[in-house]
């Protein structure tokens, strides 16, 4: 397995897929909804993971165009709820998460904050992880992933908390196509995981690297505001 050396100032997470493994939780809450409704589910999963549930509602769902916002909502609620002893965390997660300065990392999710927050409380939580100060959900961005809102914000309020104007180097983790074409619109180079998609699919959207999970990311060095990372890729 080739190793590689990658340096950034900040880190971004995603949180499905990325910190914790929640893929199969989320799968087994839409077939549900599938079933509910008589909707045809082909072909869908691929187009709607890491994208912003009322978003998915909207384009894929239009008969519940009006009420997308509060569908998305309870859709959420009932992932954690009803299905979240399927979820656990990313091989790795909280061993990458505790080796870095804590005013250097984010997260940035396209889950609403009742499910994202619930992961902690549930599964995270459990498995020794800290909540970061920096927390950004689907209701602080006007535009969901690809676009590049999210990750941008988070950059900055790293920024503004560690009174800087910027952080040029950053780097995003990501399972996802749209979260991965977000990291890079917003200027970070991103380390894709394949717990949702191949490694193809995800060197296709624009990562600089791509790990099976998070062991294969390891913090070798931090001096004068700099993270270097050692990464194992495929």
């Amino acid at each position: 397995m080739p190793s590689a050396e990658l340096q950034t100032e900040v880190c971004l997470f995603d949180l499905d897929g990325t910190l914790i493994a929640s893929t199969g939780a989320v799968e087994m809450a839409w077939q549900d909804l599938f079933k509910k409704y008589n909707l045809d589910g082909n072909d869908f999963f691929k187009h709607s993971h890491g994208v912003r549930t009322v978003e998915v509602f909207k384009k894929f769902l239009p008969q519940f165009a009006a009420n997308a916002q509060e569908m998305a909502t309870e859709f959420e609620f009932g992932i954690s709820n009803d299905w979240g002893h399927l979820a656990v965390p990313i091989k790795g997660a909280g061993a990458l998460i505790e080796s870095l300065p804590k005013e250097r990392w984010c997260i940035v999710t396209s889950g609403t904050p009742g499910m994202a927050h619930s992961w902690f409380t549930k599964v995270l939580n459990k498995d020794g992880f800290y909540k970061p100060d920096i927390f950004i959900t689907a209701s602080d961005v006007t535009e969901g992933k690809p676009h590049p809102s999210g990750y941008k914000m988070g950059a900055d309020l790293l920024a503004q908390k560690a009174g800087k104007d910027t952080f040029a180097q950053r780097v995003v983790f990501e399972d996802a196509p749209a979260g991965v074409q977000a990291g890079v619109a917003a200027g970070a180079r991103v380390i894709g995981i394949t717990s949702s998609f191949p490694k193809e699919v995800l060197y296709g959207a624009g990562a600089t690297y791509v790990v099976e999970d998070l062991t294969h990311v390891k913090l070798v060095k931090n001096e004068g505001g700099i993270i270097t990372f050692a990464v194992d890729y495929i």
